[in-house]
């Protein structure tokens, strides 16, 4: 499509361009000569041919839509040493650790050796995509530990474990964790 006034041209492409893909454009005018069949200005003289030229892209990157999800196998499975037990997560991008945001104590359910085990903090790191729960006592090395979370609703709300989307980590039952405390 040709904007006279703007004097642009617009190409429609067979295939959408997707964010972060590389983009370069090339015209070849049909003949040496001016021609009918050739990006001219209104005098009728045509544009000259010219090689591959880099694009901007500014396709936009598609909405987070993906909630962060417990990693429960592997090294980065839950685990605790002492009072601190930390839960890790997968996300394309980092966790909401606005203070303001963070999930409520109570919305954890730890339990050591079968008897509960009150959290009395709970501190996200974004960039490490890990929420560390400080417990009340801290567990010693042969006891058995398990960790629940709840999430507050359904929807998507302010005080969860979110990604920076916005994206609410969905409620999970108890999950066997590793503890690392070392023997006395």
């Amino acid at each position: 499509a040709i904007n006279a006034e703007a004097k642009t041209v617009t190409l429609t492409l067979s295939t959408a361009v997707t964010s972060g893909q590389s983009v370069t454009v090339a015209y070849a005018d049909p003949t040496t000569g001016n021609d009918a069949n050739a990006i001219q200005d209104a005098a009728g003289n045509d544009a000259t041919s010219f090689a591959a030229t880099a694009v901007t892209n500014n396709t936009p990157a598609p909405a987070d839509t993906t909630a962060p999800a417990l990693i429960i196998t592997g090294d980065s499975r839950p685990k605790v040493t002492g009072d601190q037990l930390v839960l890790s997560f997968s996300d394309t991008g980092n966790l909401d650790a606005d203070l303001a945001h963070k999930p409520a104590n109570g919305a954890f359910t730890v339990l050591v050796n079968g008897v509960a085990n009150a959290v009395t903090n709970v501190t996200v790191d974004s960039q490490a995509k890990t929420v560390t729960l400080t417990l009340t006592t801290a567990v010693t090395s042969n006891q058995t530990v398990t960790v629940a979370y709840a999430d507050p609703t359904t929807g998507n709300d302010a005080n969860a474990i979110q990604d920076a989307a916005g994206n609410d980590a969905t409620s999970f039952a108890a999950t066997a964790v590793t503890n690392n405390t070392p023997a006395p």
